[in-house]
């Protein structure tokens, strides 16, 4: 793959400019970047040079990897997302290279198969080390459930998890947004309801028709903000304010009294201390690409996802419910 006009784009340079640096005549730069004209060795040596990098980065039969959309430069990890390279954050992970001012520089050529969940559950972060034990490094991402679902459509993750409602209501919503391709499973359900900072002694939703409360909403799109959708006619809220983040953080933000009510799981809420009153069970899905089901790594990931210990671990958090069988279908 020619990579050179990229390379001269991100220096700032010009064909012309490009042709005095290098002595190649810029109708021959031209036709380079465009594919019309393959360089001798010594002209590919001499652009390498001038644009500051290898002559295997400009002239790779490999594709340029793809950047996650939230990731702008330092180590990063990669991972082949429907026969493309994606580059991650890091995060706390060993990197498998560095990525600055438009460069990639690898330390891990060989990184371990890895697969990437886009969703906001915090209880699959349980596999990690499992899935590592046996060769694969499983990464979460955090994301709604709507956006979830457009990092998968858009090639940037494996996974996406969506809590929108009931298991058919999850379906209903894949279908519209990817079409055919894509399986959808149930891994559990969850109690998502009303959580109350501390000292507000409401016990019922009749109380919840108070225009002083403070509401903390999670931004559209997401299952949290369909709940709260669905009861607002019934508490009637005068006060609220849209908050960026997870669960977590409404429940966190109640905890130190920014807010008096906000839409969060029962695990939260009982994490946090907080009162919590059920609204409904929402079933948790992950939804892939359907063609991962012939990828033997990707069928230990979902073999993970749905072992015994994992489904046991999951019974023992607070307001989480899981069904004895595996709902699965191919859309």
């Amino acid at each position: 793959m020619n990579r050179v006009k990229s390379y001269r784009l991100k220096r700032g340079l010009s064909q012309e400019e490009l042709s005095v640096l290098t002595g190649i005549p810029r109708t021959t730069i031209s036709a380079i970047e465009s594919g019309r004209a393959i360089p001798s060795v010594d002209y590919a040596i001499r652009l390498a040079r001038a644009l500051d990098c290898t002559v295997e980065e400009l002239f790779s039969h490999e594709e340029e990897p793809v950047i996650f959309e939230t990731f702008k430069e330092g180590p990063f990890i990669s991972a082949k997302v429907s026969n493309r390279e994606v580059l991650y954050p890091a995060g706390f992970m060993p990197p498998d290279g560095l990525y600055s001012k438009g460069r990639i520089q690898r330390f891990n050529k060989n990184p371990l198969p890895t697969y990437v969940l886009a969703g906001c559950d915090i209880s699959v972060n349980l596999l990690s080390y499992q899935l590592f034990d046996e060769g694969i490094r499983f990464v979460v991402m955090h994301a709604s459930s709507e956006r979830a679902l457009k990092l998968l459509k858009e090639g940037y993750v494996h996974i996406a998890g969506i809590h929108l409602g009931s298991f058919e209501e999850n379906l209903k919503v894949v279908r519209e947004r990817l079409g055919k391709g894509f399986c959808l499973a149930q891994l559990f359900s969850w109690e998502e309801g009303v959580a109350l900072r501390e000292g507000l002694k409401i016990k019922s939703f009749r109380e919840l028709k108070n225009p002083a409360l403070v509401w903390l909403l999670r931004e559209k799109g997401t299952g949290a903000r369909k709940v709260f959708e669905e009861i607002k006619s019934e508490i009637k809220p005068t006060k609220y304010k849209e908050v960026e983040g997870s669960h977590k953080d409404i429940a966190f933000s109640l905890k130190n009294r920014f807010g008096d009510a906000g839409i969060t799981t029962k695990f939260f809420a009982v994490d946090h201390g907080l009162e919590f009153l059920s609204v409904k069970r929402e079933d948790y899905c992950i939804c892939y690409r359907e063609e991962l089901e012939e990828d033997r790594y990707f069928q230990r990931v979902i073999n993970a996802l749905t072992s015994k210990v994992y489904r046991e671990c999951l019974e023992s958090l607070p307001g989480y419910h899981v069904n004895t069988s595996f709902e699965k279908i191919s859309l």
